[in-house]
């Protein structure tokens, strides 16, 4: 009989001890569940609630109307709308005369008709070429024979892509103060693609058209105009190229490869983007977005730094368009209602409420306060980061 009771007190005690500790665990869980509900409330109302900046527009800026293939060119007086009959503006979105002397505005007809332009120079129809760092701007070459279909502006040298007569496109170098043209040789049966430079080297992406399967080739020169090597890809299509010191970059239908200046490759990363991407070029760096991304290759993120030294693959938001360099960071439209400013990761910093639908977003560096909107009806408008001063009389 004792041993049966001290069997059955040793049970009771097992189960209390096992029903404290159950009781025990319920209650942890439930406080863990309760804190963790409550940090969720508590970071959706703070969010919420926290108002995105403001932009304020530029009071004595009228809206402009501007057509969705029209693009600005800004010089430190103002800046144009770069159309068949470009128009010219001070900062304020006030007109103003076309900064030209007396006989380059009558060269030009009185009507100023620019077709290309880069962030120094513009190209009108009347196959002038003016330099926009000096008002009144400056010609610095006139093409006597073909049109100038566009231009490239590097380190001390334009790139001129002319249309020959057959209105195929010839690259050429225009040196810094120089009326001369000089060709690039080497380039065979290939036709001009597109270019990247680095100091006075050059390297053209160029398309074999004659060969049973396309192939690009990559020339390379040095001292702007002297050949010095080739570089032949036949795996896949290239379609962009950028450069650096002693790297190529280019971007082909699926991948992103990096070679050295022998031709060897140096490392590779496959993208997928169908040729959704947006690039922004520094002096020894490039940064590479894929807004439809959440991974490059096996590497989570949708953003690629690039150096000599090889790459970093980041994670920024995704959709982004027009992104640009901002700061010490980035700006971009995140939606057509909203502007985002990131750090050098792409973190997001600031955001800035839109009342239109925008499509485009525009900065330049004579005025980096001031953004330039385009919204999806066609109209531009100028926003500042700082508030005006009310006006007073």
């Amino acid at each position: 009989m004792t041993i049966y009771i001290e069997l059955i007190l040793e049970v009771n005690y097992f189960e209390k001890n096992e029903m404290g500790k159950s009781d025990m665990k319920a209650r942890t869980k439930l406080i863990i569940t309760f804190m963790v509900i409550i940090s969720i409330i508590f970071a959706y109302f703070l969010f919420r609630n926290q108002p995105l900046s403001e932009l304020y527009p530029i009071r004595s800026a009228a809206p402009i109307e501007i057509d969705e293939k029209e693009e600005l060119h800004f010089f430190s007086e103002g800046w144009i709308v770069c159309s068949s009959l470009s128009r010219f503006y001070n900062w304020d979105g006030t007109s103003m005369k076309p900064p030209f002397i007396q006989d380059d505005f009558k060269a030009e007809n009185n009507e100023v008709h620019i077709t290309a332009h880069t962030d120094h120079y513009i190209v009108t129809t009347n196959k002038r070429i003016y330099n926009t760092e000096t008002v009144p701007f400056t010609l610095v070459y006139e093409s006597e024979d073909f049109p100038i279909w566009d231009l490239k502006e590097y380190y001390d040298f334009l790139l001129l892509l002319l249309l020959d007569e057959n209105e195929e496109v010839q690259p050429y170098i225009l040196a810094d103060n120089s009326n001369f043209l000089f060709s690039l040789n080497g380039m065979d049966d290939t036709k001009y693609v597109t270019s990247g430079s680095c100091d006075k080297e050059l390297s053209l992406l160029t398309i074999s058209v004659n060969a049973p399967v396309p192939m690009n080739r990559v020339f390379h020169y040095v001292n702007r105009n002297e050949l010095y090597g080739m570089l032949s890809i036949d795996n896949q299509l290239i379609y962009n190229i950028y450069r650096l010191k002693n790297r190529v970059i280019l971007i082909g239908i699926k991948d992103l490869m990096c070679y050295n200046m022998e031709g060897e490759l140096m490392w590779s990363l496959t993208h997928d983007s169908g040729g959704q991407f947006e690039a922004i070029t520094k002096a020894e760096s490039l940064l590479l977005y894929f807004p439809e991304k959440s991974k490059l290759d096996e590497n989570p993120g949708n953003t690629v730094f690039i150096d000599e030294k090889g790459y970093d693959v980041e994670i920024f938001p995704k959709y982004l368009t027009d992104i640009k360099p901002y700061g010490k960071g980035y700006i971009a439209l995140e939606s057509d209602h909203s502007i985002v400013v990131m750090n050098q990761q792409g973190k997001t910093g600031n955001k800035h409420r839109l009342q239109e639908s925008v499509n485009r977003l525009s900065t330049n560096s004579y005025h980096p306060e001031i953004l330039f909107v385009q919204t999806k009806d066609n109209i531009l408008h100028l926003y500042t980061t700082e508030k005006q001063e009310e006006d007073t009389q």
